[in-house]
C-alpha cells in the first residue's frame, strides 16, 4: 500500500524547501494560518489564523498595542509558470504535433513529464502564481509573544494560483504530455482547461477564473529565547523573522512507497559528509516557461 499523500508532500519538500498541499482545491490554507503537519498522512492540519478575532483576543492580552487587521496579508504580482519535479524527473519540450488538440497553439503552458522507470517521482506545476505574505515587520514580532503558539507551525507566505497540475508516479516510467489551453468562445476568453493525453487516475488537473488554489506553501516555527548570562541584560525583542525557523518533517525517512525506511541511518544525519535531503536539497526551478507564448 502506497502513502500518496505523505510521499508526495516529502518529495516536493525535498525538491524545494516549501510544503505542497495536498488538496488545493478543497483545502484553503492561508496566510496566518496555523497548526501541525501529520506525520501519518503529510496533512497540514490547520487549528486557527492568526487573523481570526479569537486569536486577536490572544494577542490583546499578550500585547494589546497592534491589530493584525491593520497589516493585512500583501499579494504580489504574478510570477512565471512554477513548475518543478523530484529528483529523477525530467520536463521536456512539448512533443505532440499541433492538431492532438483544439487550440494547442494557443496553449498558455505545455510540456511533456519523464518519470524514472522504478522510482517514485513528484510533479508539481503552478500556472502564473502570485505570492500571498505577511507584510515585513511587525506581525512577525507581535505573534512570537503569543504563548499558544509554542511548538506550533505558522504560515507566513502561500502560493496561489487559478490552475495547477499534482501528480506522483507509479514508478512505471510514465511519459505525460500536458497543456493549459483557454476554452473556446469569447465569452470563456479568461477561462482554461487542462489537456492532457495521459488517462492515469491520479493525475490531479484543476482550474479556476480566480486565484482559488494554493497548492504550495511555507511554514515557520518559533526560536526559543535564550536568556542571558547577565541577569540585568534584558531579553531581545524579536525583530521580524529573525525569531522564526523553518519547519522540517516531524516523520522519519521513508522509502519509495512513503513508509518509514527501515534501513536508513540516522546516526549520519547530522554528518556534513553524508547527504541529507532535509538539510542539503536547494530548489532549483526549471527554465521551462516563456512570457511570448502568452502573445
Amino acid at each position: 500500500m502506497v502513502n500518496t499523500g505523505l510521499k508526495y508532500v516529502d518529495l516536493i519538500r525535498q525538491r524545494t524547501s516549501k510544503w505542497a498541499n495536498l488538496s488545493p482545491e478543497t483545502q484553503d490554507i492561508r496566510v496566518g494560518s496555523y497548526g501541525l503537519f501529520s506525520a501519518q498522512t503529510g496533512r497540514f492540519e490547520v487549528e486557527g489564523n492568526v487573523y481570526d478575532p479569537e486569536f486577536q483576543k490572544l494577542l490583546d492580552a499578550t500585547d494589546g498595542k497592534i491589530k493584525l487587521s491593520d497589516h493585512l496579508p500583501v499579494l504580489d504580482d504574478e510570477e512565471k509558470d512554477f513548475a518543478v519535479g523530484s529528483m529523477g524527473v525530467r520536463p521536456k519540450e512539448f512533443s505532440l504535433a499541433s492538431n492532438v488538440a483544439e487550440g494547442i497553439d494557443k496553449a498558455k503552458y505545455k510540456g511533456d513529464w519523464q518519470f524514472l522507470q522504478g522510482k517514485r517521482g513528484a510533479m508539481l506545476v503552478m500556472y502564473k502564481p502570485r505570492l500571498e505574505h505577511f507584510p515585513k515587520g511587525k506581525v512577525f514580532e507581535a505573534i512570537y509573544k503569543v504563548p499558544e503558539l509554542k511548538d506550533k507551525y505558522v504560515v507566513p507566505s502561500v502560493y496561489k494560483c487559478r490552475a495547477y497540475v499534482t501528480y506522483l508516479s507509479e514508478k512505471a516510467g510514465e511519459k505525460i504530455s500536458l497543456a493549459l489551453l483557454p476554452k473556446s468562445g469569447k465569452e470563456n476568453e479568461t477561462q482554461l482547461n487542462w489537456w492532457t493525453d495521459s488517462k492515469i487516475e491520479n493525475l490531479q488537473t484543476r482550474t479556476d477564473k480566480d486565484y482559488v488554489f494554493s497548492p504550495l506553501f511555507t511554514c515557520k516555527r518559533k526560536i526559543p529565547l535564550i536568556r542571558p548570562l547577565m541577569r540585568d541584560s534584558p531579553t531581545p525583542d524579536p525583530e521580524d523573522a529573525d525569531f522564526w525557523m523553518d519547519v522540517y518533517p516531524p516523520w522519519e525517512p521513508l522509502d519509495d512507497d512513503g513508509e518509514i525506511d527501515p534501513v536508513y541511518d540516522d546516526t549520519q544525519e547530522d554528518d556534513p559528509n553524508v547527504y541529507n535531503p532535509r538539510r542539503d536539497s536547494e530548489f532549483v526551478p526549471f527554465p521551462i516557461s516563456d512570457d511570448s507564448d502568452d502573445e
